[in-house]
């Protein structure tokens, strides 16, 4: 375990970070890590083993269960040193958890503030997607959820403003006033994207929509915000398109449950499968 403790107090629910492999892992804790500092909360970081049941024995061939979780508290005291040595405020603890980390990820987000994994990875030889931990962990986080592109930044970008996406129903407005508390808290421009279909109506003109905008207003009054309507895109591809770039991008989760029986709007699940930003769910905190 490592243990990194700043001189002033954190916050009490903290971060909690799935590290996957060391692939993709030290760039996603590094960014927990970044944003962490940036808010005061202190840092989990989980790495996931198979339960010893799903285990070969070694007289299979399999590896003793204690090397496996040896080798992993390793990897993670190693990250989180480095890590710790370049924010030296940080307050990280690593964990190795024997299980699925889909159900320790949801049974965590109850007290966590963040809960933050890694884009679903992509099979390059067919374009198949493994697994689908993103999506699982969107559908049955208490928690927002980050979700960092598979190339994403190992650090918070210095440029880029807050995005997020309105389509008036109610996620999307607890998204906006979600990505408003973002973009003012790191003194970002906030901008608001719909996708206008055809003949449909601009969410913009409804009456609650322009209502929860004046609250947000009223509740940031130094926020420069600005609205985009794209009447060219869908709207997965018009947020694809004014998120490339962009500090963050915020979005409601449509959809319901967690497992079994996977729902999930299908803007967020095309958005969380290939996030041009680091994106932020939405759900039910």
């Amino acid at each position: 375990m490592t243990d990194s403790r700043p001189s002033s107090p954190v916050r009490e629910r903290p971060i909690v970070v799935a590290f996957r492999d060391q692939a993709t892992g030290p760039a996603i804790l590094r960014w927990a890590v970044a944003r962490g500092t940036l808010t005061g909360h202190h840092v989990t970081v989980l790495h996931a083993i198979p339960d010893p049941s799903l285990i070969p024995p070694v007289a299979a061939g399999g590896t003793p269960y204690g090397s496996l979780i040896a080798a992993a508290r390793q990897t993670l005291d190693e990250e989180s040193r480095k890590v710790c040595a370049d924010y030296p405020a940080a307050h990280v603890t690593a964990n190795v958890h024997s299980g699925d980390i889909v159900d320790a990820l949801v049974s965590l987000s109850a007290d966590a503030s963040l809960i933050v994994v890694g884009a679903d990875r992509m099979d390059q030889r067919n374009g198949e997607y493994l697994g689908s931990v993103g999506q699982q962990v969107v559908l049955g986080s208490i928690a927002p959820v980050v979700v960092i592109p598979r190339d994403g930044p190992a650090v918070l970008p210095e440029a880029g403003a807050v995005v997020v996406g309105v389509d008036g129903s109610e996620e999307s407005l607890a998204a906006l006033r979600a990505a408003a508390v973002e973009a003012s808290s790191t003194d970002r421009g906030l901008v608001v994207v719909t996708a206008v279909e055809g003949s449909a109506p601009d969410p913009f003109e409804d009456g609650k929509t322009q209502e929860v905008f004046a609250g947000v207003q009223a509740a940031h009054p130094g926020l420069v915000l600005s609205q985009v309507v794209d009447r060219e895109r869908a709207p997965t591809e018009a947020l694809s398109f004014h998120a490339a770039g962009a500090y963050l991008l915020v979005i409601g989760r449509h959809g319901r449950g967690a497992r079994p029986g996977i729902l999930l709007g299908s803007v967020t699940h095309t958005l969380l499968l290939t996030p041009q930003c680091p994106t932020l769910v939405v759900t039910r905190r």
